[in-house]
């Protein structure tokens, strides 16, 4: 039994996209936990305005925001399937309400009593928001936000406290908006889309069966989504691997996502729209460099949600992540311009996105790559490395490839704790 695969197709595809492409599948969060997080969010929802709790019948309506409401979330930890999960719970208070009381009411209402249902999870109140974590490492934030009276449509203000750095204030925002206004300018790729699925084809075809390590994002397929969308995808866990062990503060997600939507014209590469997003950011922090300042991007939908304002703390912050996103296109660059050395091209991957998605993205590529090439559809160097432009002869369309093909890759490499 084979498994059907356009070959033409397949030769066509430029061999860097294609590993982005595995890498993106990766770390993509499946369908199965997006059933959960909607588990956890229903489940808190009803919790906290339950009878008896400091906010029963204050609770106006809650809603995903963040990475999930655009479908761009992915695993903070790709071993161990972590990821969060964002929450709006719009509340009926004055948006003049004192913030400490506030997110000390969110907080009372999320643990309960000794006995109740989230008493015993790990209930951090946070400066903007409480955060429930889950046996499984998941994690919920719950932001409390006040509707601003006379304002536009869903715009109302967050509350602020931070008792150590003696903070107390409240900030305008509309996440809802933002959320609006970013589904309706990102679209999908009908050639990405067909280059992915042959992608995937070809990669899964040639594995064993190890379906626990191939999350499929069935709740907005990746084939369903823009090249760009994936693209901050890949951003953000480049993000998430360079500021592992430092201190301060990442890139907040929603300001990769802002940013993203000014990167230029669209296109169906997928690395060429990574270079985009991340030239574009660089070029932004160079010009607020220029006038001795700090880069300010606004929510479009709503200017008067700064979603700067407590990245970058200051001018360092924002160069030490210009820094590494000249790192990153100069290594994307590097790989689209020359011939492959096996262990250079696992080494950048594990550099720029961690060593389990680069790994496993590296095995699947190989195989990937000795199946095609027993077709006569590579180009192969006498050192063995892959040309990044493949020459395909005249072939049919469709070629039945074995499930459990022999490969020159050997076994699976362990997996590291990512």
């Amino acid at each position: 039994m084979g498994i059907l695969i356009n070959l033409d197709l397949a030769a066509t595809i430029d061999p860097l996209d294609g590993i982005l492409m595995d890498i993106a599948r990766r770390i993509q969060v499946p369908k199965t936990k997006h059933v959960e997080a909607a588990d956890h969010f229903m489940g808190l929802c009803a919790h906290v305005d339950r009878k008896d709790s400091p906010l029963e019948g204050k609770i106006l309506e809650s809603y995903a925001s963040g990475s999930f409401s655009i479908a761009a979330a992915i695993y903070s930890h790709v071993r161990a399937m972590q990821h969060d999960v964002d929450v709006v719970v719009e509340v009926d208070f004055p948006i003049g309400t004192d913030p400490e009381w506030m997110l000390d009411q969110l907080y009372k209402a999320v643990k309960g009593a000794p006995g109740s249902r989230y008493y015993d999870l790990k209930v951090v109140r946070n400066s903007r928001c409480v955060t429930v974590t889950y046996p499984d490492g998941v994690t919920v934030d719950l932001m409390p936000v006040a509707r601003l009276p006379g304002g536009p449509e869903r715009s109302g203000v967050l509350f602020h406290h931070n008792a150590k750095r003696d903070e107390k204030y409240r900030k305008e925002v509309n996440p809802k908006a933002f959320t609006l206004h970013f589904n309706a300018c990102i679209k999908s790729s009908d050639i990405f889309a067909s280059r992915y699925r042959t992608r995937r084809l070809l990669s899964d075809g040639l594995l064993q069966e190890r379906a626990e390590t191939q999350p499929m994002p069935e709740h907005v397929p990746i084939e369903e989504k823009s090249p760009r969308l994936v693209a901050i995808q890949l951003l953000k866990r480049f993000r998430d691997i360079q500021f592992r062990g430092r201190d301060g503060r990442c890139p907040p997600s929603v300001v990769i996502a802002a940013m993203a939507l000014d990167a230029g014209q669209m296109s169906d590469s997928l690395c060429d729209e990574l270079i985009a997003v991340a030239t574009h950011m660089q070029r932004e922090i160079e010009n607020a460099e220029r006038d001795l300042r700090k880069v300010v991007v606004a929510n479009p939908a709503h200017p008067a949600d700064v979603f700067t304002d407590r990245w970058p703390e200051d001018r360092s912050a924002q160069r030490l992540w210009r820094d590494d996103l000249i790192r990153l296109v100069r290594h994307l660059r590097t790989l689209r311009g020359r011939e492959w050395d096996p262990q250079q091209l696992k080494n950048i991957l594990r550099e720029l996105f961690g060593e389990t998605p680069a790994d496993r993205a590296f095995e699947d590529h190989y195989r990937g790559q000795s199946a095609l090439s027993k077709q006569n559809m590579l180009g192969i160097t006498k050192s063995g490395a892959v040309k990044n432009a493949l020459a395909a002869p005249a072939l049919s369309n469709g070629l039945i490839i074995p499930t459990r093909a022999n490969t020159d890759m050997g076994g699976f490499i362990e997996d590291p704790v990512d």
